[in-house]
Order: structure tokens, then sequence, then C-alpha cells
């Protein structure tokens, strides 16, 4: 007679796992729903289920008895509803049937009675956080953490009976003796050794492993010794060398490989309990190994594995699906091996089946659902992905109906876009769709990993597409302040401790700042740094190991050969790193306060008339009239001049705000400016209606960004005055104008914002005599 051969499924009704044969529903919830055909919604797990005559399920009649859950057994009307815990591997075993919980007086008293009395007692118990709760004994534990164990959680467990403490007191009582010991040594030990014992009904072990004892505060070697005394420390596991560093012979037998820890088979990799197997081979795989060839598998690649037909073990149950859709080479369902009976059954194959046909392109895996996340990330190469698909056209790429949909939407909303670009844009997502599917949201890194790679593709107007769409996972890194990262790269770049030195000074320049309540920019620092870079590494190949090695030789060495704007400048940030870092007490003396820094020696100079006259008529855009006006008329910086908001402007009252940090300048327009601000309002309005960015100056690029960027420097002065005087020169001749109409440096600093020093420097250039020193 054959053996039956049963396969390991989930129960219909309790959906316990265990072995069945030919059946759907477990041996014990047969039984139950024979004698209980009743079907109703129980209220304690609030499932639909088999109901006996005290309104409750199998499961939870079961969990009742096992979790010593006293207020649902007497039935207490109060009692809140609990959640059930999935049961693996039971099977003909006691545990599949559940007893009736006595309720009545004729028979069950003494039943009743012990469930009020252990109700009373955990309703005397203190409310609060549950330290270290005992879970069931055996119970392998699917993720194991460090804990943190203090003197809090010892004050816990200080009126909780802890199993296994009987057993061990009178251990240590012994060796307290033994060792001639105090009572407060006892106490303290005895402390540890409880916490320890609890610790390992925490984790369901019977005996406690010699790694839980590092979690304890103190004392780990002598309670170690008392649990191993007592019976309860597991041996430690052997640690044994790889078998090409193993000797070739041994006087000594040696160690076995420990049978308790699970693992997974090397062949299915399904995951295994311990206690079992002395091998990595499931029974399963084993009895398969004995009859079959090894060799590479025709579906999910893998080599060294024994075929029938050209597949492993595992992957026939997967033909079936991978005829009625694309398949999925190296897709394979993770399987739990049971500790009873065999695994899933395997479909059987003829001799004659042919295996399937190999696509001439592979294609992606996509998602098993949506919402599934991935277990490792790592980032991706897109090098073999470009390398296979340069050669085929766009249209080619097979797009799921979502994938297509995506791509359209794009599409359509940037159909207004120049060709070249629209054409990088709808490529780059055409590549991501097909390759990583559209059922889960895109990782920003990848996006842009993809587009460094092939200039025909971009990132960010994909990037910002998705993330209007909640399909973008954001990546901090790459949203960083630029100069913040240039920063962060040149810091890495210098030896220790010149690095942390040089982080100390950065801190203190980004508290400081020219107003108040208001930090220093990232870009003020890095122009200091880019001044001190090549002395810095100058010092650094010579030998030097920290800044306090520097003398006034190396100071005084290092700006000899400089001379103009390079010798102010590298002296200003010189006095300014060794300032800090004497504030900071990181050296003992400050030996750059003494260089010289000197004074400003250019004088603003007036442009051309030549230059001035017809400026506004050479240029074409309203854009260009707009920034001549205001840098020529009212001397506002380049930097402002991209800065000022749409909101600032008030064409009824003919005033411009400009904002300086906390401080505010208000510009009153004359009629050549208001003039010119109205043409470009409407020409921007009639160009882009749908803009939103907030900024007076946009461009083409930055109208429809939906970062609302401003618009950069580069193209303000190219689209400006490509081959004329820049802006700051026009500022220059604005303020020097009104210096040589006033000569009252008040005015000057009234009027344009500037500090005292920059107007008693315009008033100097004008009026060289009313400033002049005098002999005494």
């Amino acid at each position: 007679m054959a053996k039956k051969t049963g396969s390991a499924r989930s129960c219909e009704m309790c959906l316990s796992w265990s072995v069945l044969y030919g059946r759907r529903i477990c041996h014990g919830c047969e039984h139950w729903k024979y004698d209980y055909p009743a079907r109703g919604v129980c209220p304690r797990c609030r499932h639909e289920a088999h109901l006996n005559t005290e309104g409750l399920c199998k499961p939870c009649l079961q969990a009742i008895r096992v979790e010593d859950d006293a207020e649902w057994a007497p039935a207490v009307p109060e009692a809140p509803p609990r959640a059930l815990q999935l049961t693996i591997g039971t099977y003909r075993h006691y545990a599949t049937q559940a007893r009736k919980i006595v309720h009545g007086e004729s028979g069950g008293r003494g039943v009743n009675a012990r469930w009020r009395r252990m109700l009373s007692q955990q309703r005397e118990e203190p409310a609060g956080a549950a330290v270290l709760e005992p879970q069931v004994w055996g119970q392998l534990p699917l993720f194991t953490l460090p804990r943190t164990l203090t003197d809090a959680t010892v004050r816990a467990l200080a009126t909780r009976t802890v199993s296994g403490w009987d057993q061990v007191q009178p251990v240590l009582e012994v060796v307290t003796a033994e060792r001639r010991l105090t009572r407060a040594w006892y106490y303290r030990i005895a402390k540890m050794v409880r916490l320890a014992l609890a610790v390992r009904e925490a984790d369901g072990f019977a005996t406690a492993p010699e790694t839980l004892l590092r979690d304890l505060p103190t004392n780990g070697d002598t309670v170690c010794l008392v649990l191993l005394r007592a019976g309860l420390l597991a041996p430690p596991q052997p640690r044994q060398l790889p078998r090409v560093c193993q000797p070739q012979a041994s006087d000594v037998t040696p160690v076995p490989n420990s049978w308790f820890a699970p693992r997974q088979c090397s062949d299915c990799q399904a995951w295994m309990p311990g206690r079992r197997h002395a091998g990595f081979l499931c029974d399963p795989c084993r009895y398969w190994r004995e009859r079959q060839q090894p060799g590479d598998c025709t579906r999910c690649r893998r080599d060294g594995l024994p075929l029938r037909a050209g597949y492993c073990r595992t992957c026939p149950p997967y033909r079936d699906a991978d005829r009625t859709r694309p398949p999925v080479r190296s897709a394979t369902q993770l399987v739990i091996d049971l500790p009873a009976g065999v695994g899933a059954p395997n479909l059987p194959l003829q001799a004659d089946d042919e295996p399937l046909p190999l696509p001439a392109d592979m294609t992606p895996a996509t998602t098993v659902c949506q919402g599934q996340e991935s277990l490792f990330t790592m980032r991706r190469n897109w090098s073999p992905v470009l390398a296979r698909l340069r050669s085929r056209p766009l249209g080619e790429l097979p797009l799921t109906a979502a994938a297509s949909a995506l791509v359209e939407d794009f599409a359509e909303l940037r159909r207004d876009q120049q060709t070249s670009g629209l054409r990088k844009n709808i490529r780059t997502l055409t590549i991501l769709g097909y390759w990583l599917g559209v059922e889960n949201a895109f990782h920003e890194r990848d996006i842009h990993d993809l587009a460094q790679l092939d200039t025909h593709l971009a990132a960010k107007p994909v990037c910002q597409f998705l993330r209007a769409r909640g399909q973008l996972v954001d990546d901090p890194e790459l949203h960083r302040d630029r100069d913040l990262a240039w920063i962060e790269t040149a810091l890495h770049a210098l030896p220790q401790p010149v690095a942390d030195e040089i982080r100390t000074w950065v801190d203190v320049l980004r508290a400081q700042a020219p107003r108040e309540n208001e930090p220093r920019s990232w870009e003020g620092i890095r122009r200091y740094l880019t001044t001190l870079q090549p002395t810095l590494t100058s010092w650094t190949a010579a030998g030097m190991t920290t800044l306090r090695e520097v003398t006034s030789d190396h100071l005084h060495d290092t700006l000899e050969d400089l001379a103009g704007t390079a010798r102010r400048q590298l002296a200003t940030a010189l006095r300014s790193l060794f300032r800090a870092l004497k504030r900071k007490r990181v050296i003992f003396r400050d030996l750059a306060r003494h260089l010289a820094v000197g004074d400003l020696t250019g004088i603003p100079r007036p442009v051309p008339s030549d230059l001035l006259a017809g400026l506004l008529d050479r240029v074409e855009t309203p854009f260009a009239r707009l920034t001549i006006a205001l840098a020529a008329v009212h001397a506002v910086p380049a930097a402002e001049i991209r800065t000022a908001r749409t909101a600032d402007l008030n064409l009824a009252r003919g005033t411009l705000e400009l904002r300086r940090g906390l401080l505010r300048q208000t510009l009153y327009l004359e009629e050549l400016t208001h003039r010119l601000a109205a043409d470009w309002l409407a020409y921007r309005h009639q160009r882009w209606p749908a803009s939103v960015n907030p900024y007076l100056l946009v461009s083409q690029k930055t109208a429809l960004d939906p970062d609302h960027p401003a618009v950069h420097r580069v193209t303000l002065g190219q689209v400006v005055l490509p081959n004329g005087p820049t802006l700051d020169r026009l500022r220059q001749d604005r303020i020097l104008d009104e210096a040589f109409a006033t000569g009252d440096p008040l005015k000057l600093m009234r009027f344009f914002g500037i500090t005292e020093q920059t107007a008693m420097r315009y008033v100097s250039t004008a009026y060289p005599e009313r400033t002049a020193k005098l002999p005494r």
C-alpha cells in the first residue's frame, strides 16, 4: 500500500499551518465543525466562525487556556477583544482540539473559582507597560535585537515571580558561602540573576544562551557561573574554522555542529527550524538530490541543482503561471519547512515535456503586489540596462496599461515644452516604467543615476511630476545645499585633526551673521574656504598635522608672493580662522591678528556716456529692460533683482519692496521704471499664464518649474547685456552720479541702502578734497 503523503497548508477555519492529508481543514476543526455547526461573529476575535454554546470560536477557546485570559474565561461583559496568534506545526496533537470552559454550578465549581481568583489577581496588578513579558516556551523569535537593561528594568521585576528562581537560589547561596562574600553581594547578584531569568522567559528559551548575558548591566561572569551550575545555561555554540583553514589531522574529537539554530535549505531556500536536520538540506531536497543529476535550471537560472526535465525541485509549480503571463525567471515564493510531514507537492512532469522557450530579451521582474517594499535596498547600476535598451526604439518597449497612462499624462502636462526637452523626459519615464513598473513609488536616487549615464535623459522634470502624483521617494542627499555639500567634501579631503579644526571654524562662522537673528550663508563660508584651501593643502602636504604648529613664518611666507585682491582675501580668511580657533580654545595664540589686510585701493569708475546712450533701445525683451532700469536707475544689486518678488511690487502705489534679511527697503518707482514693470507683468501673464513662481523675474526654465527657483545669475547677465557693461558697473555709475550731485553720505545710505563705509567711499571718489587728511 502506498504511503499517504500530505502537504503543508493553512487550515481554512483556524488559519493554523499544519500538514493536511487530503483535506482543507485540520483534524481539530473537523470535530469542532461537526459539534458546533452554527456560525456567527466571535465576540473575542471579531471573526466569523463556528461558535460553541458559550459563543466562542475554537482558536479563542484555545487562546484563553494558553494565555490564561481570565477576563474571557468567565465571560466578563466589559472584556475588550483580543488578537489571535498564528500557529504553525500542530498535527494530531491535543492542542488542535478545544475543551469547553465550564460555567455551571455543578461539575465546574472548582474551575470557575480558579478563573475568578486569577481574574482578581490580574486586576490587582498595577497597570503599566509590560517589562520582559513571558512568551510561549520553545517559540523561535523571527528577529533578535540587543536589549537595553537598566536599573528601572530591575525595579520593575522586583515583585514578579520568575520561573527558575527556586532552582537558582540554592546555587547562589552555595556560591556566596564558597567565596565568603557579604549579603550585599548576594542581593546584587540575585538581581542580575532574576533579570537574566526574566529575559530567558521573554525569549522563550528553556535554557538561556550565553549571548543573552551580554545585555546584563554588570556581573555577567558571575551570573553565567550560577546559571551553569543550576543547569539553566545552554552550552556555547562552537566556533569552527573554515574547511580550508582546518588542520589535516586532530588529536581530539571534533565538536559537532549545533543543531539548535534555524537555517535555510541550500537548494530550495526554504527556512527549516532547528533540532531536526544536521545538514543544510531539507528532507524533500535530500531525497531529490539522491535521484537526480545536477545542472542549470531552465527557469530560475541557478546552477548546481539536481534537475528533472530541465527544472529544479521548486520551479515546476510555476510553469502554469509562466504560460499565462510573462515569466518571472528568478522569482519564487519563500517557503517555511514545517517540523512535521513534507513540503508542498510538486506537479508531475511528463517525460516528453519540453522546457519553455526563453525569450530573446528578458523582461524585468515586476512587483508581486502593490505596496510591497524591498527587503534590502541597494543602489542600482543602470549601465547594463541602457546597453540593452540603447539599440531598441522607444516605441517598442512593452509597457503595461498603467505605465502607458503615466507616460501619456506626463506628455499632456508638458505639451508646451520644447521638443528636445520633452523627448528626454518621456524617454526617461518610459525606461523607468518598463524596467521598474509603476505599481510602487520610484526612488529619486534611481532616476538621477539613470539620467547621469546618458545626455538624452533628464531627471528633474520627471521627479517633479512623480512627486506631485505621490509616486516618488525623496532622497535627502539630493536636496542638500550645494555649498554645504561642497564644504563637506572639502573637509573630508583634509587629514585629521586639521579637518576637525576647520569644522570648528565653520561652525563659528555659521553662528555669526552680518544681521541679527540670521545665520551666515553657506555661500559666504564657501568663499572663505575656497580662499584657504590651497594654503591648507600645502601645509598638510609639508607634514603639518594640526594648526597649532603654524608659526608666524608660515603666515608671512604664504602672503609674501601675493598682492592686491588675492592677498587681501587670504589675509582676511586667515585672520577669521585663527580668531575663531583662539575663541574656542583650540590654539593658544592668535598669530594672524597682526596681519595687514589693507584698504580697498580701487575706486568706483563711471560708465562712459557713449555706452549708456541708447542702452534700453539695444535690448529687445521686457525682461532685459526692467532689469537695466532697476540697476541703472535705482542701483539695485543683481542678487536682489533676482530675488525680488511679485507680491512686493505695487503698481497702484508705484513702489517695490526689497527684502534684505529681516530688513525692508522701499523703492519709489518713477515713470520709466513703472512703465517697464507694467510691460513686463503683461508679457509674463501672456507668455506663462499658469506660472505661480513667486519671483518677479522668471525665465523659460523657471516660470513653470514646480520648485519655483529664482533666475540664475549667469542667465541674468547673458540675457540683459551679453556684450555691454555689467549690472554691477551700472549700479556703481548710478551711486557715483548721486554722490556727485549731493555729496551727502547719509542720502546715499537712505536712497540705496548701502553701509556707512560704502557711502563714504563714493563721496571720497566724487569729492576727494573733502576727506583729505590735513597735516596737524
